[in-house]
């Protein structure tokens, strides 16, 4: 109207990645343990890819 869009069109995909974006964003909880994350990767304390790599190969060979 008058010049202003009035409608948006988005795939699903997209549209589900805002959602769970909002999701996320709402949860109280899971933006302290994001903040406690990014201070440990700050101070070193983070694992690198090939640990990750091997502890969830690992993980997997379990189930």
């Amino acid at each position: 109207m008058h010049g202003r869009p009035t409608a948006v069109l988005l795939a699903v995909d997209d549209l589900e990645s805002l959602e769970e974006t909002i999701a996320v964003l709402s949860d109280s909880a899971a933006l302290r343990a994001f903040g406690e994350a990014e201070a440990e990767i700050a101070r070193g304390e983070g694992e690198d890819l090939d640990s990750l790599t091997a502890a969830m190969q690992a993980r997997r060979a379990r189930t």
